[in-house]
């Protein structure tokens, strides 16, 4: 009643199921590098965050660790080439033909990074308004530029679900609507 080849089906399915599988296995190895972006671009936040306290402590105790400093001049340095796993060098920029290449602006603010820890490690310049501002800044272009690399995958965000202005001092905020109980408290009555 049915006249059909078996085999057209069969190699029809496979190729389907083929496909299906490639498709699959591409979407892990995007959300995989999308995870190790995170975590790397994690990394040079946290540094860039310590880095800039380092330029001008609030706290003005004692005296920096300078080896401290330097340690995290290496660790940007490293990041700065783990960074070049994700990002290779931008070819065709010089005549030689030696060219290596030049790092994308994203690993520039890692590099610059690396610059101020060796700076404030050799000099020990570590009162430094102007320099913290300027880590600061450069914390908030390496944001900025990470986010437009991993565009695709961002979360979306809807203009109601931005924040308020929060004022920098805690005692202008309003009190708090829950009770916080901590060991050695009397509970409420």
């Amino acid at each position: 009643m049915f006249n059909y080849d078996l085999s057209a089906a069969v190699t029809l399915m496979a190729a389907l199921l083929g496909s299906l599988q490639w498709y699959l296995s591409w979407r892990a190895s995007s959300r995989e590098r999308d995870s190790d972006l995170t975590r790397w671009g994690g990394e040079v936040i946290d540094l860039m965050a310590e880095l800039e306290t380092f330029c001008d402590p609030i706290v003005k105790v004692g005296t920096v660790d300078l080896p401290a400093v330097e340690r995290l001049s290496f660790r940007a340095s490293a990041l700065v080439d783990k960074g070049r796993l994700f990002f290779p060098n931008v070819k065709g920029g010089r005549q030689s033909k030696d060219d290596e290449g030049t790092r994308i602006n994203l690993l520039d603010e890692v590099l610059r990074a690396c610059y101020v820890a060796r700076h404030l490690a050799k000099h020990g310049d570590t009162n430094n308004r102007q320099l913290r501002e300027q880590v600061w800044e450069m914390r908030g272009r390496f944001i900025g530029l990470l986010q437009k690399e991993m565009s695709i995958s961002l979360r979306k965000v809807h203009k109601d679900q931005g924040g308020q202005h929060v004022p920098t001092n805690p005692g202008q905020w309003p009190n708090p609507q829950r009770k916080l109980l901590l060991p050695g408290d009397q509970p409420p009555k």
